[in-house]
């Protein structure tokens, strides 16, 4: 429980400005479909999806509402495809590097000797994981991810002509990564938490990295 006091507001927040973000990027690209229906905002409350808020609560891994694109009213429709998708993983990296500007900052300033700063660390470094985690995974080429609209849009037309009919299927193939995954072979492993670890290690150093953790395992072992 003390885990989801640290998780929660990070997990609106990263699944709205992701949302938000795509609906924002389509709209800058000429298709306001979105936007009419009130989806670039910040306010989770547009974008939740009560199922897949539950599923993260059960198992661990959820989902928002899509945001409707419609790819015919976009002014370069390849290129704003591309950047459409782009947008809501870019969101989330952002919204992580800044949370490991913050956790420097706050390491520089305050330390961990002040009694607030060890659970503003630990906060810091669940929202950092979380958003770093949620651009790496929704950048896995597999429908209906993100990644998997900017793969149809750089690959060779009879590619994607042979690949259009494996689109239908995404979700059963994204579950069954997930279960690949949960049964032992390092998928996600490799794909979103490597690349994790290497952005927050490379962004925070072993000290300050070591210090959140600390602070973490005492936020939630006190």
């Amino acid at each position: 429980m003390l885990f989801y006091v640290l998780f929660i507001p990070h997990m609106l927040f990263a699944l709205s400005a992701h949302e938000a973000s795509h609906a924002y990027a389509a709209y800058r690209c000429g298709d306001d479909t979105a936007a009419l229906l009130g989806r670039v905002t910040l306010n989770p409350l547009r974008h939740i999806d009560p199922l897949g808020l539950l599923a993260f609560f059960i198992i661990h891994f959820g989902w928002a509402k899509p945001v409707p694109v419609n790819p015919l009213r976009f002014k370069h429709a390849g290129r704003d495809n591309i950047l459409v998708s782009l947008a809501g993983p870019g969101s989330n990296l952002a919204v992580g590097l800044v949370l490991l500007l913050a956790m420097l900052a706050l390491h520089a300033f305050v330390g961990t000797a002040v009694e607030w700063s060890g659970p503003a660390l630990a906060f810091l470094l669940v929202g950092a994981q979380l958003n770093v985690g949620l651009c790496f995974f929704n950048l896995i080429p597999v429908p209906p991810l993100d990644g998997s609209h900017i793969l149809m849009e750089i690959l060779p037309r009879e590619i994607t002509r042979k690949l259009e009919p494996l689109m239908g299927y995404g979700s059963y193939l994204l579950l069954g990564l997930v279960l690949i995954s949960s049964f032992g072979f390092p998928l996600f492993e490799l794909l979103v938490w490597t690349p994790v670890r290497l952005i927050i290690s490379l962004a925070l150093g072993d000290q300050v990295l070591a210090d959140a953790f600390l602070s973490l395992n005492s936020f939630l072992k006190p």
